[in-house]
């Protein structure tokens, strides 16, 4: 009986014209019980026939509010605060235009009308818009109460007080299928603690964490609050709760991709592990950026990449003179057009340039057509595994493009060259951290030149999560296909943020930086590859061990179980931004470092795996191949001191002779 009571009521409405004609006898009703109330109940035959003169006038006046606001028109067991000013305009309007017709109809002697007691009047009002109300609340009390202990209800509480949290709260009430009950809410705010949401109580993140979640029975928590509001520690542990506790846990998705502007609850999605790594809100220094960009024409490497095109959308957000986006794979920059185009609405303060930053004809006639005053070079090869494997192409696109560009940048004139670099760059264990590493010395080894104006500044952060290849789109891929997840190491740690986040903090270095820099970026806390995967199966709706197995393959070649931000030698000092340090980086003699590279590129040309291993570690002592195929080299090798930079000594240019040297040179480079 239960069941088909609450299937009748979810699937059924009452029909507009019945609302219509309840809530025409309700101003009927409340115009004879307001002559009562001010008669004392009364009524003689004179007061009477007043009633019967002007009741018509008023249900008609209140017919034109019912048409205008309609008050009729919504599903009353849903009933809101709107609603109920929507009660209140039409009264009022009602009113209004019955006080109108009667003064009227008096004044020019219509026969049989008098002219209304603004005391009665008043209490018809108020009277109207308590017996409206008063019917939707009773209509909704009783729909609440027959669907209270209904199978299919699925009891919510809502981490957010806040608009969004209001607007899941009535999508949530107005839910059939599922029938969601919300709860509470779950708010951080200290302020709200203890208070009330239209009658839900807000709990904070520790006490839902401690009874009331438990208490209440709570099946799912829906996260309603934007990703950077969310304070990483509390949401952590009420993640970590409620998949010890089997509660699903969703969240609602951006106001833009709301349908027609309205949440419904099945637009939630399940919680990502991006959203879990929220941190307080990052502060740019806007105007110093905004400065920085002015009419600036901006050159962005691997601009299609996921660092690269990131970087594209908040430099767009900050209205520069003109973007240049540089990058060899077609189909990712053809993807990053039609996002631009679509946002942008086919502004032309950009170019997209297919182009590989290892060919030098191609990128010298780029920097000649466009003259760019600042490079952002994000351009690289970045897989750990494949870049062991293939030495020479890692050497010649990270290191020869890295040169490349630097060297253009110098003869150029380019006023700013911002490098993203990688925390494997530091006491590298891989091929592709020492080829960052040598790009890392050889943009800082050009700031101790002489005779040109580029200033070259270095970023260096951890991984970044859902970046193109990294570990957090695997995974899902992995779990969408059943499993197994497999994780190198059950130990293995690494460093992450966001891609919004890291390309903010690319900006705001790239713009403090006055030249020679290696900015280092606080990542936070290092977080188990191991329980990355355990959290992002279980918010998959899966159990881990059990419908989807974690599996162990075992350390790749080069793979370190922790990842470094600084060397052994280098220390920090701090910046106005909290989030981002100045590495006290060793600097090096730039000719030197030259030659080296020189060498290297010439021996990448004839695909000697062997040799570019060895002159990476002449050029970058603290490499320590974990790979086995090079280990052993390294091992036996017998370094002559002359070739070797030791890892704790500063090399600076002797002379003024050997700059001017140096710089001819980059100016010639071909």
């Amino acid at each position: 009986m239960q069941n088909l009571l609450n299937k009748y009521f979810s699937d059924n409405y009452l029909p507009k014209w019945v609302v219509f004609s309840l809530d025409t006898i309700i101003v009927a009703f409340s115009f004879f019980l307001a002559y009562s109330l001010r008669l004392n109940f009364m009524l003689g035959p004179s007061a009477m026939e007043n009633i019967a003169h002007q009741l018509p006038i008023i249900i008609a006046a209140y017919w034109v509010g019912f048409v205008v606001f309609k008050p009729y028109s919504g599903v009353i067991r849903f009933t809101l605060t709107q609603d109920i000013f929507l009660i209140f305009y039409t009264a009022l309007t009602g009113a209004t235009l019955f006080f109108i017709a009667n003064l009227t109809l008096n004044l020019i002697g219509f026969a049989n009308i008098s002219l209304i007691s603004q005391s009665i009047l008043i209490i018809d009002t108020i009277v109207t818009v308590f017996l409206m109300t008063l019917s939707r609340l009773a209509v909704k009390f009783s729909y609440n109460l027959v669907n209270k202990h209904s199978n299919f209800s699925i009891n919510v509480m809502i981490y957010g007080a806040g608009e969004l949290g209001q607007a899941t709260l009535i999508a949530l009430l107005k839910s059939t299928n599922p029938s969601f009950n919300p709860v509470g809410f779950i708010d951080s705010n200290p302020q709200l603690r203890g208070l009330k949401k239209n009658g839900y109580l807000i709990s904070s993140p520790e006490e839902a964490i401690r009874s009331v979640l438990t208490e209440r029975r709570v099946s799912e928590v829906i996260i309603a609050i934007s990703p950077e509001k969310i304070l990483q520690g509390e949401i952590e542990k009420l993640v970590d709760f409620c998949i010890i506790s089997n509660i699903s846990i969703k969240k609602v998705p951006p106001v833009n991709s709301w349908i027609n502007g309205t949440f419904s609850p099945r637009q939630t999605r399940n919680v990502e592990i991006t959203d879990l790594l929220g941190r307080e809100e990052i502060s740019l220094d806007s105007v110093n950026i905004q400065n920085g960009l002015a009419d600036k024409t901006i050159l962005i490497t691997g601009a299609a990449g996921s660092i690269g095109s990131e970087i594209v959308r908040q430099l767009m957000a900050f209205n520069p003179g003109r973007l240049v986006l540089v990058d060899q794979a077609e189909s990712a920059l053809y993807n990053l057009q039609m996002e631009l185009v679509r946002k942008y609405n086919g502004s032309k303060k950009y170019d997209m340039v297919i182009a590989d930053v290892t060919n030098y004809q191609r990128m010298e006639n780029i920097f000649r057509k466009y003259r760019p005053q600042i490079v952002f070079n994000a351009s690289a090869y970045k897989h750990v595994p494949l870049l062991e494997d293939n030495v020479c192409e890692a050497l010649r696109v990270n290191i020869g493009g890295t040169k490349l560009l630097a060297d253009l940048s110098v003869k150029n004139g380019v006023e700013k060259f911002v490098m993203i670099s990688t925390d494997k760059a530091v006491n590298p264990t891989n091929v592709m951290g020492a080829s960052k590493r040598v790009c890392e010395m050889y943009v800082q080894s050009l700031t101790s030149i002489n005779g040109h104006s580029t200033s070259f500044i270095t970023t260096r952060f951890g991984n970044v999560l859902g970046s193109n290849g990294s570990v957090v789109p695997l995974f899902t891929k992995q779990i969408e296909n059943g499993g197994p997840v497999t994780l190198t190491h059950k130990d293995i740690e690494r460093f992450f943020m966001t891609i919004p986040e890291a390309c903010q903090l690319v900006l705001e270095a790239g713009f403090m930086g006055k030249g020679g820099e290696i900015f280092v970026f606080d990542m936070g806390k290092p977080i188990k590859i191991y329980d990355l995967a355990v959290k992002m199966i279980t918010l998959a709706g899966f159990e881990p061990g059990k419908d989807i197995q974690i599996i162990e393959t075992g350390l790749r070649p080069g793979e370190k179980l922790y990842e470094e931000v600084l060397a052994l030698k280098e220390e920090t000092h701090a910046t106005h931004n909290p989030k981002i340090l100045i590495a006290k980086h060793r600097t090096s003699d730039p000719y030197f470092v030259r030659r080296k590279i020189d060498e290297m590129l010439a021996c990448a040309m004839k695909a000697n795996e062997t040799e570019l291993v060895k002159k990476i570690k002449q050029l970058v002592p603290e490499f320590v191949p974990q790979n086995p195929k090079y280990s052993e080299i390294i091992r036996n090798m017998t370094l002559v001191n002359d070739d070797m930079i030791a890892s704790d000594e500063i090399f600076v240019m002797a002379d003024s002779h050997i700059n001017q040297n140096v710089f001819t040179a980059l100016n010639n480079c071909k």
